[in-house]
């Protein structure tokens, strides 16, 4: 999806139906049209409950400049409805106590009765948390940034580790956005697995091509099932993105690819 400015032109969509992506949780249809906008908000509606939801511009990223297969509309972050708004989604996080190092001693416990002692914290340590407080919060800047300057954040784990992303050739560079998934089993022979690895349901549609003694799957999308088309190839092992599709306004569809659905 192309890159848009800090105020995309909502009013040009003329009536027209879209998605977004990635869907906002807790809303059954992903479909929605245009209302009217604020300096600082959208208002949409969906198409199929006719529910409302005010959408901060902060929160809008890329708009797809074509149609085919659906008009998307990016979100920079993963949204949830909840009592007739929009959130931002959290993800609950539980916090594992590191384990003890070698050769310390664990303090005997205090008799039974015996009041508890607490210890006040020195200058020292009320320091070291203030450094690291600030030392966090500039690591979250620089991601903050590089987020918005490149195609989508770079995940942790691949910063910490050298992933093998090894294949046995490399004829998935030989398609295109325009291939479907007969133009696919042309060009690199027919898939040893097919599967969608979403419900029917789903407002957009996503098609593996499995190609295991190679080391990659071929992932098509599509607004409906047999429509899809190429969207880029996966690491069968790790699931890094290994091709991705560059798209008419700009950007490519590497975010799509790494926040695919599990499978």
């Amino acid at each position: 999806m192309p890159e848009t400015s800090s105020q995309p032109a909502f009013e040009s969509f003329g009536g027209r139906a879209f998605s977004f992506y990635p869907a906002i949780r807790n809303v059954e249809y992903n479909e929605w049209t245009w209302v009217r906008e604020t300096w600082s908000e959208i208002l949409v509606t969906n198409s199929k409950t006719g529910q409302e939801l005010w959408i901060p511009r902060t929160w809008v990223g890329r708009i797809s400049s074509a149609d085919e297969p659906v008009l998307i509309v990016g979100l920079n972050r993963e949204l949830e409805m909840k009592a007739g708004a929009v959130w931002s989604y959290e993800r609950n996080l539980i916090e594992m106590p590191p384990p003890p190092r070698p050769g310390t001693r664990t303090a005997a416990p205090p008799p039974e009765g015996a009041p508890a002692a607490v210890a006040a914290p020195s200058p020292e340590s009320r320091l070291g948390r203030l450094i690291l407080y600030t030392v966090l919060v500039g690591i979250g800047c620089v991601m903050l940034v590089v987020s918005f300057t490149f195609d989508g954040m770079p995940r942790p784990q691949d910063w910490l580790r050298q992933r093998d992303t090894a294949t046995s050739d490399q004829k998935y560079l030989s398609l295109t956005r325009e291939d479907t998934r007969g133009d696919v089993a042309r060009k690199l022979g027919a898939a040893d697995r097919e599967q969608w690895i979403t419900p029917d349901s789903a407002e957009i549609h996503f098609y593996l091509m499995w190609y295991p003694g190679r080391s990659y799957v071929v992932v098509l999308m599509g607004a409906e099932r047999g429509g899809g088309r190429y969207i880029g190839t996966v690491h069968a092992a790790s699931r890094a993105p290994l091709d991705s599709v560059r798209l008419p306004g700009g950007g490519s569809t590497t975010s799509m690819l790494r926040a695919l659905p599990k499978f």
